[in-house]
């Protein structure tokens, strides 16, 4: 392995004498910078997304919003009602879909979801095999024309919607879900994909008055799967923005923002969201009830699958819109399917995943991290 370079000059980052955690939202505006953000502990995250939609949806779209809002709510007490099998992928589906479109009436450009369509069709590829040969093709929504929810939610959730009609295999999707990710694994006999962070530390210079990150993981998972360091760099995506570094820490291994973020104002937290936003897409999170109450994950997207690689929340729905259509159209192939190789891992999807794309969704709607209390 080649020479690894020296860390760059620089010490944690401190504001108002606070160690600053990592998190998708760090700070928020304020009236004359930005300040630091606190998390949020909900028991019932559908209250903060209400709270969300009322205080920042337009006034000419809330009442629509709401109406979905409460739609979604009721699915999903359907879906993941106790008893409830059958009928759970098509209820969360219809969940997930109401609470796209107050998500997307808050926070995006659309007046109306009115004649929306779903915007992704499942199809069977020449093998005929549910799942394993099953792909998705997604529509872009037109300037003048009916919404596409699922380019609706790309778009508010990324900033830029799809560019042309796209396809995504559902053997390319399914690996991408961490929560079960193990049980897709010994079904597909693949590797694991996911790697996950043991820190992720704001760092900065304060006579340069620059910032950046470091990403800290463990050796032995790298070790484990035979997962070379350049490949670590490639299939993770960081390759062009960060470098590995050496570290005093044994058995860990550091990667470096190469790029530092300038901070004019001397007032780091003014641009710590510049810091985020450029390894947001390489990073997959989970919500747990103990500290830190995030955990986040590198993915080890193959290159051939590069093309059908999606953000964490668009993969969770893309997948719940399969499940829901072939449980809604050929519910015996959804039998078939709990009953084959990846029955275990298609039965961990539809139970516990519900709860992850709820918080996260709160999450994303408050601009905030919400997580679930620990003791009642």
């Amino acid at each position: 392995m080649p020479r690894l370079a020296a860390a760059r000059a620089g010490q944690r980052l401190l504001v108002k004498g606070r160690q600053i955690e990592f998190s998708f939202w760090p700070t928020r505006p304020g009236r004359l910078h930005y300040g630091l953000q606190t998390r949020l502990f909900a028991l019932d995250p559908w209250a903060i997304i209400r709270q969300s939609v009322e205080l920042d949806c337009p006034k000419a779209r809330r009442r629509e919003a709401l109406a979905c809002l409460e739609q979604g709510r009721d699915f999903y007490e359907i879906g993941t009602g106790r008893g409830i099998e059958a009928a759970r992928p098509l209820a969360l589906y219809y969940s997930y879909m109401n609470l796209v479109k107050a998500f997307c009436l808050t926070g995006g450009n659309r007046a109306t979801f009115d004649r929306a369509r779903h915007g992704l069709i499942e199809q069977l590829g020449a093998g005929g095999r549910e799942l394993v040969d099953a792909y998705l093709d997604a529509a872009p929504s037109l300037a003048q024309g009916k919404a596409e929810n699922f380019d609706e939610f790309m778009r508010v959730l990324t900033g830029a919607g799809l560019q042309a009609q796209s396809t995504y295999s559902l053997p390319a999707l399914l690996p991408q879900i961490l929560s079960g990710h193990r049980l897709w694994a010994q079904a597909a006999r693949r590797e694991e994909r996911f790697i996950v962070t043991q820190d992720i530390q704001l760092w900065h210079e304060p006579a340069a008055h620059e910032i950046w990150l470091r990403i800290y993981l463990k050796a032995e998972d790298l070790t484990r799967f035979g997962i070379s360091h350049r490949r670590l760099l490639d299939e993770t995506r960081l390759g062009a923005s960060f470098r590995e570094i050496t570290t005093n820490v044994p058995g860990q291994v550091c990667l470096e923002q190469i790029a530092t973020q300038h901070c004019p104002n001397h007032y780091p937290a003014d641009h710590l969201h510049h810091l985020v936003a450029a390894v947001r897409p390489m990073l997959w999170m989970t919500v747990s009830t103990v500290p830190p109450y995030r955990r986040y994950y590198l993915y080890l997207s193959p290159p051939a699958e590069r093309a059908t690689l999606l953000p964490q929340l668009l993969s969770m729905y893309a997948i719940t819109f399969y499940l829901g259509s072939i449980t809604r159209y050929r519910p015996h192939h959804f039998d078939a399917l709990l009953k084959g190789s990846f029955g275990p891992r298609i039965r961990d999807f539809v139970t516990g995943q519900p709860l992850q794309f709820l918080y996260q969704m709160a999450s994303e709607m408050a601009k905030r991290d919400v997580a679930r209390p620990s003791i009642l």
